[in-house]
């Protein structure tokens, strides 16, 4: 009961948290844009001031300089005043629209130019992939009029992709630029995904339900000592025993995962499904219908949106495939040590190990503990694998949970009720 208190307050105190931090970032921009519609009017009144005192004298240099300060000025107050009232408004297409168009321009330049990126970051560029995608999320939410999620960089949207192979300084700058702050709750949601917020809330579960056999089985609770001696179907009990722990484990981790929208119903709302959520496609198929380069092109890679309610939708499915296959396991270990935490413990490391040692690979079930990559397709393009996707996860991770769960059984039969 302590644990799942817990558990309850972390990720609430984790979405208030986040909420102040993106309205923190909100309101600094808000600030910003109001204080230049007080600051840039007096430096450009200031400006012609000293225009015209410099053309008295007839200092060219000197009225040249002014004159493109002003041009300056004037062109940046123009873009505060129009997004300042466009948020004001809640007018978010336009503020997207203008924000596509901008983009786009930059893409069209680089392609007339073939130049790589029009923009650098500490004289490294911007891929050109990450322009072309950028564009297109504000395209689609240009379309849709949905409120974009709090970003710290709010001149141009960036939206990080993988393509981008930034270091050191610039590295920083540009994570600290592009993070994105998910104030709804379902915002929130896709903000925490690949941050393996779900493999963890499991692993929790498991540990709080995963233990009803080994509890029983210690030498102070010899629960199970009772159903050896009674006429029962001994593959009813396991089941029984089994399928209790692993349904109060998924309501447990859906449960958790739900905070956040119950939570955002007294901040800002769960927020719209119609979010943009980038997945990569990687690069074309040849003209000739050969198979796919195995060179990725920032130029010509392809990719496409989905929404922000299919993506979680396929993540709950991923979910439950992963519930199923890390319960079983813990159940299994869990009839080998009698100390749940242990067993945490083992499958923790386990899953790390998966993760970090193991290459990734459609046959590796610790590939799809990544889920928001298996799904956005990061991984099938990045290792050219197009089977590492949704649905071999789902078959591989239920597979694997099955025959875990055989094991479990006989483990069961051999150790526990004979």
């Amino acid at each position: 009961m302590v644990t799942i208190i817990l558990s309850i307050v972390a990720m609430s105190g984790y979405y208030f948290f986040n909420y102040s931090v993106a309205d923190r970032v909100q309101m600094s921009r808000m600030l910003d844009l109001e204080n230049s519609q007080m600051d840039y009017p007096e430096k450009i009144a200031g400006d012609r001031l000293e225009l015209e005192e410099a053309e008295k004298a007839g200092d060219s240099t000197r009225v040249l300089d002014l004159q493109r300060s002003i041009g300056i000025y004037e062109n940046m107050l123009e873009e505060k005043r129009f997004e300042w009232e466009n948020i004001m408004t809640g007018n978010w297409s336009a503020i997207a629209q203008k924000q596509y168009e901008e983009l786009n321009n930059t893409v069209t330049i680089s392609k007339s130019q073939n130049s790589p990126s029009a923009y650098w970051l500490d004289y490294q560029p911007i891929s050109l992939f990450t322009i072309r995608a950028s564009a297109e999320e504000q395209r689609l939410l240009a379309e849709t009029g949905v409120k974009p999620l709090v970003q710290v960089h709010s001149y141009l949207f960036y939206h990080p992709t993988a393509y981008d192979k930034f270091t050191g300084k610039a590295l920083e700058g540009w994570e600290e630029s592009t993070k994105r702050y998910g104030m709804q709750g379902f915002h929130f949601l896709y903000q925490i995904i690949p941050a393996f917020v779900i493999p963890f809330v499991i692993l929790i579960g498991c540990f709080v339900f995963g233990n009803n056999i080994s509890f029983e089985a210690t030498k102070k609770r010899k629960g199970l000592n009772l159903y050896a001696v009674l006429p029962l179907n001994k593959r009813r009990l396991f089941f029984a025993k089994f399928s209790s722990g692993l349904l109060f484990t998924a309501l447990f981790v859906f449960f958790i995962l739900s905070l956040p929208l119950l939570a955002s119903l007294f901040t800002s709302g769960p927020g719209s499904l119609q979010i943009p959520v980038l997945m990569y496609d990687g690069p074309a198929e040849s003209l000739l219908g050969l198979s796919k380069s195995t060179i990725l092109n920032e130029w010509t890679d392809e990719f496409h949106f989905i929404t922000l309610g299919k993506y979680l939708g396929i993540v709950l499915l991923l979910t439950s495939g992963l519930i199923f296959l890390m319960y079983s396991v813990y159940f299994l270990l869990s009839l080998f040590f009698k100390n749940p935490s242990v067993n945490a413990a083992l499958l923790l490391i386990g899953t790390f190990f998966g993760m970090t040692v193991l290459p990734k690979s459609p046959f590796n079930p610790f590939t799809y503990v990544d889920m928001h990559r298996v799904i956005n397709g990061e991984f099938a393009v990045f290792h050219f694998n197009e089977a590492i996707n949704v649905m071999n996860g789902l078959i591989l991770l239920c597979a694997i949970g099955l025959v875990v769960t055989v094991l479990c059984y006989l483990q069961f039969r051999r150790y526990v009720v004979e």
